[in-house]
């Protein structure tokens, strides 16, 4: 009973861990996200266009970050490819959400809004069928 309590207490404290790591390499990749989308914003682009090329600047880094550091993971193609398609469904939810919020509100608060949505998007896909831990 004690093993089965210790490996539970542990696995808790990994997932929290996890979720953790995986909130601060998304903390990096949306800050970049966000400014590549402000700046093109500003610069004329429609905020469909400049969410579909802000939120892709992201997905390198946030593919390498996550998988050695979030999920200590080695790198395979399939992978890679799985973090990518799992990544631009994340992608049009994002692109989705911002250009229906901006009919609204200001695109870069739509753009903040989606964020929350598709943060739980990419870190589910992530967990449960990317790096599968």
């Amino acid at each position: 009973m004690r093993n089965l309590l210790a490996r539970y207490t542990f696995g808790r404290q990994e997932g929290a861990d996890r979720l953790l790591r995986f909130a601060t390499v998304g903390a990096v990749t949306t800050t970049l996200d966000f400014v590549l989308f402000t700046g093109l914003f500003a610069v004329g682009a429609a905020p469909g266009q400049a969410n579909i090329l802000s939120y892709s600047c992201g997905i390198l880094v946030s593919y390498i970050l996550n998988r050695s550091w979030t999920f200590r993971a080695r790198h395979s193609q399939v992978q890679a490819l799985k973090f990518v398609l799992g990544t631009l469904t994340g992608l049009v939810i994002s692109t989705c959400l911002v250009a229906l919020l901006a009919r609204l509100i200001p695109p870069p608060l739509a753009k903040i809004l989606s964020v929350p949505v598709v943060f739980a998007w990419n870190y589910l896909v992530a967990l449960l069928w990317v790096f599968r831990t």
